[in-house]
C-alpha cells in the first residue's frame, strides 16, 4: 500500500498594505494618470481660449494694480506660457502621459501580483514620466506643474520599496 502524499502550496498571501498601495495607485495612474490628459485631449479646444482670457485678465489686471512683477505676477505669465506650448504639444503629452499611465498600471496590476517586475516596471516609468511636462513645457513651468505630483510618486516607489520583501 503506498501512501499519496500531496502537498498543498499556498498561494503567497499579499499584505493589506501592499494592497492599498495598489489601489491608491491604481487611482493615480488609472484615474489622474490616464483619464485627465484624454480629457485634457477632448475638451482642450473649447477651454483653451476662455483660459487664455482668465489668464490675460489677471495679468492685465495685476498690471493695472502696479503688481507687474514679483512671484504671482510671473505665475501667470509662465501659467499662459505653459498654456501655449500644451496648445502647441497637445497630441504629443497626450500619448506619452497615456503610453506612460498604460505601462504605470501594468507595473501596478504585477505588483497586486506580488511580482518584483511590476516594482521596478513601474518605479522607472514613473521615473519618466515626470520628465514629460519638462520636455514639452519647459524647465521651470515643468518643474512647477510637477511639485506635489514628484513627491507622492518618490513617496510611493520608497513605500513600494520597503515592501519588496514581500515580492517575488
Amino acid at each position: 500500500m503506498e501512501d499519496n502524499i500531496t502537498q498543498v502550496v499556498q498561494a503567497k498571501k499579499r499584505p493589506t498594505f501592499i494592497t492599498v498601495l495598489c489601489i491608491l495607485s491604481l487611482i493615480g495612474s488609472g484615474g489622474f494618470g490616464l483619464l485627465q490628459p484624454l480629457y485634457q485631449y477632448v475638451t482642450f479646444d473649447k477651454t483653451y481660449p476662455e483660459k487664455v482670457a482668465q489668464i490675460e485678465d489677471g495679468i492685465e489686471k495685476m498690471e493695472d494694480a502696479g503688481m507687474d512683477s514679483g512671484f504671482f505676477y510671473d505665475m501667470a505669465v509662465n501659467s499662459l506660457v505653459a498654456l501655449e506650448k500644451t496648445s502647441e504639444n497637445l497630441g504629443p503629452m497626450t500619448a506619452a502621459n497615456v503610453v506612460f499611465a498604460l505601462l504605470s498600471l501594468l507595473g501596478i496590476f504585477l505588483m497586486f501580483r506580488l511580482k518584483k517586475n511590476g516594482f521596478y516596471l513601474y518605479s522607472v516609468v514613473n521615473l519618466f514620466w515626470m520628465i514629460v511636462p519638462i520636455y514639452f513645457i519647459g524647465f521651470e513651468m515643468g518643474m512647477m506643474m510637477l511639485g506635489f505630483g514628484a513627491f507622492v510618486t518618490i513617496l510611493f516607489i520608497i513605500l513600494y520599496a520597503v515592501n519588496l520583501k514581500h515580492m517575488e
